[in-house]
């Protein structure tokens, strides 16, 4: 079973293990497509730990070059 939320009806729902159409392997994250029992939508569910590390290293190095940007004198 799996606790989601429904991105269309914001609910949290629990689904059984059946609802999963596929499972995809990627080298940062697993990727789960998950039939919604809410909105009837396939939804994809994100997880891992190195996804989550990757999107704090892609936030921080937006912030970083957008702090570079703003202390950069135009020549």
């Amino acid at each position: 079973m799996l606790l989601i939320t429904c991105p269309v009806t914001r609910t949290d729902e629990l689904v059984s293990d059946r609802r999963i159409r596929s499972v995809t392997n990627h080298p940062s994250h697993i990727a789960l497509h998950v039939e919604c029992p809410s909105c009837g939508s396939v939804h994809t569910y994100r997880t891992g730990r190195r996804w989550t590390a990757t999107r704090a290293a892609r936030a921080a190095s937006v912030d970083a070059a957008a702090r570079r940007a703003e202390h950069s004198v135009p020549a």
